[in-house]
């Protein structure tokens, strides 16, 4: 048997991770988490990455942050043009909304 981990107030760590099981159905606001570049002189592009928008995607585990804020390890489509790219990484939670 291990020993406990100890945080600096003297109490046990809680665990950083936790799995979301079955995994749950959110939306993630793209607008959000990816902000923009102020007053951008870019042109439009028929096949570019559309990321303004929201989009429904799996949220799979939790994951604190070394200063105490959650991340949700999602899986959701980013479209370009007709087609879709699935991408998988940590996003804070404050992007992220259940169903």
């Amino acid at each position: 048997m291990g020993m406990q981990e100890i945080g600096y107030g003297g109490q046990p760590l809680p665990p950083v991770f936790r799995r979301v099981d079955p995994p749950a159905v959110v939306l993630i606001d793209l607008v959000a988490l990816f902000s923009r570049q102020p007053h951008c002189a870019g042109h439009y592009h028929p096949n570019g990455l559309q990321l303004d928008a929201v989009v429904e995607g799996v949220l799979t585990g939790w994951g604190r942050a070394e200063h105490g804020g959650w991340w949700g390890l999602v899986t959701y489509p980013v479209k370009y043009g007709s087609r879709a790219h699935t991408v998988t990484h940590w996003a804070p939670a404050w992007v992220l909304k259940t169903t």
